[in-house]
């Protein structure tokens, strides 16, 4: 004789919350991680890549590009091997509107990364980006055009 266990049916409702309560918990567990990394010391402060309002160069992006034309020099290395191109570099408009943390995303070498770097970390101050209402740190990408063309000055 055969013995077969019977398996009882579980209800519908039971799995439908204990499925709920695994979520629930994953999700508390989760949450709690991010709350515990967050930090309310300057140094740590929370750095938005989208905002509702954007940073912006003082003067508008007319402004920016006569601050690039007037400061970038094109380097020597590059016309010595009639290198032309952009870098693009990023860094952060930090409440007050001052820049920091400028790193290259992408470079085209021979002094114009360095120079991008340069010419970015001396911008003046910018009008800080807002969320809420209230400036933040913002993220800011920005392309840096290298030409032996568009240089007026060729002394430059």
């Amino acid at each position: 004789m055969s013995t077969k266990r019977q398996l009882l049916p579980i209800p519908r409702p039971t799995i439908l919350y204990a499925l709920v309560f695994h979520v629930g918990l994953l999700w508390l567990i989760s949450a709690g991680s991010c709350f515990a990394q967050r930090s309310d010391s300057p140094d740590e402060e929370e750095i938005f890549t989208v905002v509702e309002q954007h940073p912006e160069f003082t003067g508008g992006m007319r402004a920016l590009g006569e601050y690039m034309t007037a400061n970038v020099r094109y380097p020597e290395a590059a016309r010595a091997s009639r290198i032309e191109g952009r870098v693009f570099v990023n860094f952060i408009v930090r409440k007050d509107g001052h820049i920091t943390d400028v790193n290259v995303l992408k470079g085209i070498g021979f002094g114009c990364d360095e120079e991008a770097i340069r010419v970015v970390s001396a911008m003046p101050n910018w009008k800080p980006g807002t969320q809420s209402g209230r400036p933040v740190n913002v993220k800011y990408n920005l392309v840096v055009r290298f030409s032996p063309s568009s240089l007026h000055d060729k002394g430059r």
